[in-house]
């Protein structure tokens, strides 16, 4: 950057020496032998400048070239990366809305049967209780009977057994014994 500036600011002082020399502008207007003589000049000035800063600027300008042909590529690369990662993200959102979707159908379907599901337990469950209920107060009911029966039983033993102790004589007691004797050789003789 430098050096452009510096080849400008010379190649302006070539071209105006009037200005370069901050001096007033002669009367007269010069003549041909110092144009040829300030062209003559300037030409050599641009040969020694081309001789000496040319393969220098050539290959400043080379590498410079090279730098924007190869950033222009990168550029370029990156911005097609850019492109497919933008559309392999659209794709990405169109596939999670479309995944979203099948799950919200999914757990609505899930949801459904397991309550179809908790129903028919509920369901079974309160036959099953139920005919417990039938089967537990029916025994309830036998046994309580059972118990009624077995006290009854009692009852009436120890009535019979009070009975027969105060009215039982020795003419009974002889009785029962010739009778259950007989029964004895009854079932002996079978």
């Amino acid at each position: 950057m430098k050096r452009w500036i510096a080849t400008a600011a010379i190649a302006f002082a070539a071209f105006f020496p009037s200005v370069a020399l901050a001096a007033e502008e002669a009367e007269n207007h010069g003549s041909w032998l110092t144009l040829g003589f300030f062209a003559v000049n300037f030409l050599i000035f641009v040969f020694v400048l081309a001789y000496a800063a040319g393969p220098y600027l050539r290959k400043f300008f080379s590498n410079r070239a090279s730098l924007i042909h190869s950033n222009l590529a990168r550029s370029e690369e990156a911005f097609r990366e850019a492109e497919a990662l933008a559309r392999a993200a659209a794709e990405r959102i169109a596939a999670l809305e479309q995944e979203v979707a099948k799950l919200r159908q999914d757990l609505e379907a899930e949801t459904s049967f397991q309550l179809r599901r908790v129903s028919e337990l509920a369901r079974t469950n309160s036959e099953r209780i139920r005919s417990d209920a039938a089967l537990t107060a029916a025994a309830t009911a036998e046994n309580a009977q059972r118990r009624v029966r077995e006290n009854l039983a009692a009852v009436a033993a120890r009535l019979a057994r009070d009975l027969i102790s105060r009215h039982f004589e020795t003419a009974d007691q002889s009785r029962l014994l010739s009778s259950f004797m007989d029964r004895l050789g009854q079932e002996a003789q079978r």
